[in-house]
C-alpha cells in the first residue's frame, strides 16, 4: 500500500513539473537589407564593367530636302520637238532637257535682226550728215532753179508788154505770172534744201533715229528670250524620276514634263513615339535600313519637329545620310543611338526589382545559407534588354541575381547598400 502511495506521489511530481511554461527561444531577425529566403530559385550573373549604348528603332521613310526636287514644265505653250532624257538619267545643271518647235520663233529672230540692222543705218545716216555728192546735187538744182526763174521772168515781162501794146490777152499774161511763181517757189525749196545741208543732222532727227535702233533690239531681244522659253533646263544635278509627255504632243505651262531629283540632298523622316521622342537629340547617330535591304548607311539626326501630330502622337524626325545618295521614296528604318554609358556595371532588366515602398530600383546579391543583400541602384540606361546601373557597394566580380529575383521582393526588409 505504501509502495503505490510513493508511485503515486512521484507520478504527480513529474506531471507537475511537465506542467509548467516551458521557456521559448527568441527566433533571429535577419540584419538589415538582408532577405532570408531559402528555397527560392534565382539565378546569377557576375558584374563586369561593359559600354552600352541605347537604341530606339523608328520606321520612316526617304524624301528629298527643300529645293531639291522640281517638277518641270514649258514656260510657253507650243508642240514638243524633243525630250533628251528619259528616266533614271542623271543630268547635270544648266543641261537641256527638252525643247519645243522653234521655226516660227526662228523667223521671228531674223526679222528683229534685220529690223535692228535697217534702224542701225538710219541712225547712221542722220549723225553722219550730207555727202559731198549731196552738195554738189543740191548746188546744181538751185543753178537750174534760178535759170528757170530768169526765163519765166522774162517771158511775164514780154507777155506784159504786149498786152499793154493790145497783141497779148489778159488769160496770156496770168499763165506767164503763174509760170514765173512757180520757178520762184521750186527756186527757193532748192535753196532751203542746200540750207538744211550745209547746217548738218537735226538733233530731232538724231533722236528719232536712235529711238527706232533701240526700239528694234528690245523687239529682238523679246524674240530671243521667247526663244529661250522653247526649252527646259535642269535647275540643278540630278536624276530624272518622271517622263510624263513626249515629241509631237502640246503642252502649256500647266503641263508638267519631266520629274527630278537630287538624290545627295535626301533626307530620312521617321516617325517617333511619344516615348522615343524624349530620347532623341539632334546630332544623335543612326544606322539607316531602306527598303529592308541588308546594307546600312551611316546617318544623323538633323532636325526634330516641335510639335505631336494630333491624330497619330508622332513626332517626325529628319535624318541626314552621310556619304550616300537616296532616291525619295523609298521605304526606311533608322536605328538611333540616343546614349552611351561606359565602363558600367550590366544586367538584364529582370534583375531590376522595384521597391513596392519607395518605388526605386533594387537588385539581389546572394550572401550565402539562402539569404540575399538588396542594394538600391541608380538606372543609368536602358538598351534591348539591358541596363546599366551603378549603386554602393557594387563591385567588380559582385554576383546578382538575374531571373526569379522578384521573388524575393515580398520578404525584402530595409534597404541596405
Amino acid at each position: 500500500m505504501k509502495r503505490g502511495l510513493v508511485l503515486f506521489a512521484v507520478l504527480a511530481a513529474l506531471l507537475s513539473a511537465c506542467a509548467k511554461p516551458a521557456t521559448v527561444a527568441t527566433e533571429a531577425k535577419p540584419a538589415a537589407g538582408v532577405v532570408e529566403r531559402p528555397g527560392v530559385p534565382v539565378k546569377f550573373a557576375v558584374l563586369k564593367r561593359q559600354t552600352i549604348s541605347g537604341t530606339i528603332v523608328a520606321p520612316g521613310s526617304v524624301i528629298s530636302d527643300g529645293g531639291a526636287q522640281a517638277n518641270l514644265s514649258f514656260p510657253t505653250e507650243g508642240q514638243i520637238a524633243g525630250v533628251n532624257v528619259n528616266v533614271g538619267d542623271r543630268v547635270g545643271a544648266g543641261e537641256v532637257l527638252a525643247s519645243l518647235d522653234r521655226r516660227t520663233a526662228q523667223s521671228v529672230i531674223e526679222q528683229a535682226q534685220a529690223d535692228v540692222t535697217a534702224a542701225a543705218a538710219a541712225l547712221a545716216r542722220a549723225q553722219a550728215g550730207a555727202r559731198p555728192q549731196e552738195f554738189q546735187s543740191n548746188s546744181a538744182l538751185v543753178t537750174g532753179a534760178k535759170a528757170k526763174v530768169d526765163t519765166t521772168r522774162a517771158e511775164l515781162q514780154r507777155q506784159e508788154s504786149l498786152a499793154s501794146a493790145g497783141i497779148a490777152s489778159r488769160r496770156d499774161v496770168e499763165q506767164a505770172r503763174a509760170a514765173y511763181g512757180d520757178a520762184l517757189a521750186d527756186l527757193r525749196s532748192k535753196e532751203a534744201q542746200g540750207s538744211l545741208l550745209r547746217a548738218g543732222p537735226r538733233t530731232q532727227d538724231v533722236d528719232i533715229a536712235r529711238a527706232q535702233v533701240l526700239q528694234a533690239q528690245a523687239a529682238l531681244l523679246s524674240a530671243r528670250t521667247k526663244a529661250s522659253l522653247l526649252t527646259i533646263v535642269a535647275p540643278f544635278g540630278g536624276t530624272i524620276t518622271a517622263r510624263l509627255r513626249n515629241p509631237g504632243e502640246s503642252v502649256d505651262r500647266t503641263t508638267p514634263v519631266l520629274t527630278m531629283v537630287n538624290p545627295e540632298k535626301s533626307l530620312v523622316e521617321v516617325q517617333l513615339s511619344e516615348d522615343q521622342a524624349g530620347s532623341v537629340r539632334v546630332g544623335d547617330p543612326a544606322i539607316l535600313t531602306l527598303n529592308g535591304a541588308q546594307r546600312s548607311i551611316s546617318g544623323r539626326v538633323e532636325t526634330i519637329n516641335a510639335a505631336f501630330g494630333s491624330d497619330t502622337r508622332t513626332l517626325s524626325a529628319r535624318l541626314r545620310p552621310i556619304g550616300a545618295s537616296l532616291m525619295p521614296g523609298a521605304s526606311a528604318t533608322a536605328k538611333i543611338t540616343v546614349a552611351s554609358v561606359r565602363s558600367a556595371f550590366v544586367v538584364p532588366e529582370s534583375a531590376i526589382v522595384k521597391d513596392p515602398d519607395s518605388g526605386k530600383p533594387l537588385v539581389f546579391q546572394p550572401t550565402g545559407s539562402g539569404k540575399y543583400r538588396k542594394v538600391q541602384v541608380t538606372i543609368a540606361l536602358e538598351s534591348g534588354g539591358r541596363v546599366a546601373i551603378t549603386g554602393n557597394g557594387l563591385r567588380q566580380g559582385d554576383r546578382v541575381g538575374i531571373e526569379g529575383a522578384y521573388e524575393l521582393l515580398p520578404f525584402a526588409g530595409g534597404t541596405g547598400g
